[in-house]
Formats: C-alpha cells, sequence, structure tokens
C-alpha cells in the first residue's frame, strides 16, 4: 500500500479503503486546504506509476510527492508546456580542443565520451557528452525559456501554469540518496491556478500523472 494522507480523517479513510481495493489509480477529491500525497514508483507492479495518477484539489492547494520503493529506485516529477523541453540524461557540448577533462576521484576508471570530429568541426573544438543538470535537479524555466532557476532539494514550488518546464530532480527513497547526489526525498508544488497540469517522470517516461486544479 502506498500512502496517500489528508489532513481530514474521513478523506484518509476512505483512500485506504480504495487502496485496498486495488484502485491504486482513483482519482482522489479534496475540498478544503491540504496537501496531497503522492507516490513516484513504489512496490511490486506500481512500481513504475505513480499513485493516485489523478488526483483533484482546489487552488491553492499543495501536491507532494515522494518515493516510496525499498530500494534505489529513483523517480522525477517533470512539467513540460513543450515536448521539445523533454530533457535528455546527457547531451554533447562542445569545448576548446585543448581543454583537459581531469577527475577528482581517487585511482579513478573513468574517461569522458569525446565524440570523433565530424566533417565541419576544426582542430579548435571537441565534442564531449556531459550529464544534463537539467534532468537531475530541481530547476525551472520560465515562460520565455530565458531565466532558469536551480532550486533547493525537497523544495516546495508555487506553480503559476506559464513555466515552460518544472522538474523535482532525481527523488530517491528516504536515506537512499547516493552519495554525491542532492538529498531530494520530496517535491512539493503549490498550484495557483485553476487547470489541468500534466506531469511525466524523465527517468520512464510512460510514467505519467495529472493534477486537476477547481
Amino acid at each position: 500500500m502506498f500512502g496517500l494522507t489528508k489532513s481530514k480523517t474521513v478523506v484518509a479513510i476512505a483512500v485506504t479503503v480504495i487502496l485496498g481495493l486495488g484502485l491504486s489509480n482513483a482519482v482522489i477529491s479534496s475540498s478544503a486546504a491540504v496537501n496531497t500525497r503522492v507516490a513516484a514508483g513504489g512496490n511490486g507492479s506500481a512500481w513504475d506509476t505513480y499513485t493516485p495518477q489523478s488526483v483533484e484539489i482546489n487552488a491553492g492547494d499543495s501536491v507532494t510527492w515522494y518515493n516510496p520503493s525499498p530500494v534505489t529506485e529513483p523517480h522525477t516529477t517533470t512539467f513540460l508546456t513543450n515536448q521539445s523541453y523533454f530533457p535528455p540524461l546527457a547531451a554533447p557540448f562542445n569545448i576548446p580542443s585543448n581543454t583537459e577533462t581531469v577527475s577528482i576521484l581517487p585511482n579513478p576508471n573513468v574517461e569522458p565520451i569525446v565524440l570523433p570530429p565530424g566533417p565541419t568541426d576544426t582542430n579548435e573544438s571537441k565534442t564531449i557528452i556531459m550529464d544534463n543538470a537539467r534532468a537531475y535537479n530541481p530547476v525551472v524555466v520560465d515562460s520565455a525559456r530565458k531565466n532558469v532557476t536551480y532550486l533547493q532539494p525537497n523544495s516546495n514550488y508555487t506553480l503559476s501554469g506559464t513555466e515552460t518546464y518544472l522538474n523535482s530532480g532525481f527523488i530517491f527513497p528516504q536515506g537512499q540518496s547516493p552519495p554525491g547526489a542532492p538529498p531530494i526525498e520530496k517535491f512539493t508544488v503549490t498550484f495557483e491556478n485553476p487547470g489541468s497540469y500534466n506531469y511525466v517522470c524523465v527517468l520512464h517516461p510512460w510514467m505519467i500523472g495529472n493534477v486537476i486544479v477547481s
């Protein structure tokens, strides 16, 4: 069973009954200002789903995503207003050809991926593959796609609905964030305006959810 709590005891009991019947994707409605919890991933057959997949709340309410998985399987909560902003996990970057990449790990068995020169490349630059910070970290890109703001881990972000991109970063189960990774165990969004807000996990793009705000 995945935790789906409400501030109202009656609603909490109703959720427990629904999940007990196996209706993990039921729509959960709320009539008071609450913070609804949604499980990102979990146990067994629900490891790659949001539970519940759709929630109904009022403007001004919040939703918190968390990861209840017993194993270190991360997920994200990612809002896109344009599919072209779906973030790759890694991307090619051009750097000066004389740039030396030196690992800071002791006795490393690592090496960056350097792409072979293309037909139009010169000796002045080289192309390497690097991790995409906008996929791994909590970040928001504004409607003009010019202002990029990195958020603190476990942020509570107030969403207006005009943002081009909002990402939770990799949400790990509690206490299971790998060394060096941001210790993200939850992500909370407060919804300012009515509308239907779809989101996706960038690691498992078939994993989708929806928040309906009245």
